[in-house]
């Protein structure tokens, strides 16, 4: 239980491992004080006590968020698994009472005790051995083997064609073991908060686990690392509604409105002016250039004669069908709208000029003929 539990907080998994890795000397009440300031959960913490399997844990620390992704997914549905499993096993002949392990049948569920309370002994096997014939080829199970300076004998390769192979026994104190209990027929870990225990007893804890005392997921200790799919990780880290509709209050999606005369259909388009004609309109009228024909109309960004200039906006960009509407503010300064209007204002007189001194040859050359 403590390693199903400890599985769903993986980062802290990693520091417990490496801190246990770096004093390998600290052992029973020592290591105790040396981890009271730790803040990482009680199941990280009990862990400690027993380096070989940190160690695992770290070293596959993909299957150990698996484990917890999974866990986290069906608390109910791993824990039948659990006992599925140890049925196999003792159908195989190799789950049973030895020194080291008690093996009892109760209410057609399997417990799994330490002979000796005080010393627990973690075993190590090849589950492909244990379970009798793997089921599932193409999930094989991957099988590790702690490093000697564990307290195991020596590996050489090959696979483990033996049963269990027994560790160092690990002396162990109320804080490290008897303060969590599987509740089988429930699906759940119970937890008890009135146990002399250092870890479990913190007001943070006990105020998570609440009266009843049934293990529940601490997102705190989870240190931001992710869920494996969005209904786990709403489940732990809800959406606050509330606080999304206030964001969206500030996203400056205030669009511009479609006015009578725009002819533009169900989509929002850019005001235009009267006589500009239906559909999609992306500028004001056209006005006549001055002095020439119908075909040099120009935009009548400002009138020449330099009355007010239009009211409706000419730089908004028109939305095509299925996409958002362009904003009605556009961050264009003052300045930059001045000088485009001195622009257009030179634009007119040049084109002007021409059209002036055609006139003007135009009436020389009739006054001369009448001259003549």
């Amino acid at each position: 239980m403590q390693i199903l539990m400890a599985a769903t907080y993986p980062l802290e998994v990693v520091e417990a491992a490496r801190f246990v890795k770096a004093n390998p000397n600290l052992k029973g009440p020592a290591l105790d004080e040396a981890l009271k300031d730790k803040t990482w959960d009680p199941s990280v913490l009990s862990l400690c006590s027993f380096p070989q399997v940190l160690d695992m844990m770290n070293d596959k620390l993909d299957w150990t968020q698996r484990l917890g992704d999974a866990f986290l997914k069906d608390e109910a549905a791993v824990m039948q698994t659990v006992q599925s499993l140890r049925l196999k096993a003792q159908q195989a002949g190799n789950l049973q009472s030895t020194p080291q392990q008690q093996v009892v049948v109760q209410d057609r569920y399997i417990y799994i005790q330490p002979t000796q309370p005080e010393y627990v002994y973690v075993p190590v096997y090849n589950p492909t051995v244990i379970y009798g014939p793997w089921w599932a080829p193409a999930y094989t199970p991957w099988f590790w083997y702690p490093p000697p300076v564990w307290g195991y004998p020596p590996y050489y390769g090959g696979a483990l064609a033996v049963g269990f192979v027994w560790g160092a026994a690990w002396a162990v104190s109320v804080n490290n073991w008897g303060w969590c209990h599987p509740n089988w027929h429930a699906g759940t870990v119970n937890i008890n908060i009135t146990r002399n225990n250092v870890w479990v007893n913190r007001p943070a804890y006990v105020s998570h686990y609440g009266a009843n005392g049934t293990w529940t997921h601490d997102v705190d200790h989870r240190r931001g690392v992710a869920y494996r799919d969005s209904v786990t990780g709403e489940k732990y880290r809800p959406s606050n509604s509330a606080g999304i509709q206030t964001r969206e209050n500030y996203r400056g999606r205030d669009y511009a409105a479609a006015r009578p005369g725009t002819g533009g259909g169900g989509n929002v388009s850019r005001p235009t002016t009267p006589g500009a004609g239906g559909g999609v309109a992306t500028r004001p009228a056209t006005q006549p250039a001055a002095g020439g024909g119908g075909n040099a109309a120009r935009p009548a960004t400002q009138p020449a004669t330099g009355a007010a200039r239009p009211s409706q906006p000419t730089h908004e960009r028109t939305s095509a069908p299925g996409t958002r509407p362009a904003p009605a503010y556009q961050p264009e300064s003052r300045p930059q709208v001045q000088r485009e209007a001195e622009r257009g204002a030179q634009s007119r007189a040049a084109m002007q000029r021409p059209a002036q001194t055609a006139n003007r040859g135009s009436a020389g050359r009739s006054q001369g003929g009448r001259g003549r």
